[in-house]
């Protein structure tokens, strides 16, 4: 279903504007602005998925086609041709944010969060706004006791997207638990 949906925004945008997205791409600012100023959740929802859809778009046919593999490999619970696939990307084009990002979350489902960890820092490294990848980096810190860490890069994470409702929750939670106080 993801992959559906997905490929409709990618025909969609493809009929609008350049072939592929960067982290550098403009419409991505704009996209940011947007989404720092949505008022609701189902708002931010739209917005996240054409973030999303950018940052899928690599600029090669190639990583593109990897890429989707991959999704789909993970949706059939073949969790090792996905990896062996993202790992490819990796290889191919290791300045492309999102292939590390969906290599993290591959490697924390798969049960092995300490090796996701350098992954989410090198896609947090390429595209600072990855919210997903600041909250699945949270994630890591806070299941491994690194609850002081996991506050500030859930904090980071809000600070790009506002309506991440769970992660405000856990903000709360940490806050109170760190700083000994709510927020």
């Amino acid at each position: 279903m993801r992959i559906s949906g997905a490929f409709l925004t990618f025909v969609l945008l493809l009929a609008a504007g350049p072939a592929f997205a960067d982290q550098s791409d403009p419409r991505l600012d704009r996209l940011f602005q947007q989404l720092a100023k949505a008022t609701t959740p189902p708002e931010a929802q739209g917005v996240e998925r054409e973030i999303a859809t950018l940052w899928l778009r690599s600029g090669s046919d190639t990583v593109d086609v990897l890429m989707t593999r991959a999704q789909q490999s993970v949706e059939a619970q073949d969790a090792a041709t996905a990896k062996k696939l993202l790992d490819a990307v990796t290889e191919m084009k290791p300045g492309y944010a999102e292939v590390w990002y969906e290599r993290a979350a591959l490697l924390v489902a798969m049960d092995s969060p300490q090796e996701a960890a350098p992954d989410l820092q090198k896609a947090i490294e390429l595209e600072p706004r990855h919210f997903q990848a600041l909250a699945l980096a949270g994630k890591i810190a806070e299941d491994s006791g690194d609850k002081r860490t996991a506050l500030a890069t859930y904090r980071r994470a809000v600070a790009v997207n506002p309506q991440l409702e769970a992660i405000k929750r856990k903000i709360s939670a940490l806050a109170a638990e760190v700083e000994g106080k709510d927020i």
